[in-house]
């Protein structure tokens, strides 16, 4: 198996193309949900190769599975709240305090027969 001499080698983009790639997307897929063009994902894919050491994709997916990375969460990931945070930013006073509009109040006349 492979080996990274340098973990911190690859970039933020490499690691986000590698987690899809151990997913099974191909390079449009890929270049797709990164919003990158497929030879840009390509030329990502040649450098995620040359600093693992790995021969193909299949290799890269296992390297990647290896250091155990695919249990971390992405940071796209949304966390669930923690409950008591929440309330207490609830309670912080606002900095302005919400005013309503001074024709909250008015009536409007409504047409339904249009």
């Amino acid at each position: 198996m492979p080996q990274l001499r340098n973990v911190d080698a690859l970039t933020s983009k490499e690691w986000a193309i590698t987690a899809l790639v151990v997913q099974g997307r191909t390079d449009a897929q890929i270049a797709e949900e990164t919003h990158t063009k497929k030879r840009q994902v390509e030329n990502h894919l040649r450098r995620i190769l040359d600093k693992t050491g790995c021969w193909n994709r299949t290799e890269v997916a296992l390297w990647y599975i290896k250091l155990g990375v695919e249990k971390e969460r992405r940071s796209d990931d949304r966390r669930e709240a923690d409950q008591k945070i929440h309330d207490e930013r609830r309670r912080v006073d606002r900095r302005h305090s919400p005013q309503r509009s001074p024709r909250a109040h008015e009536q409007h006349e409504i047409n339904l027969d249009e």
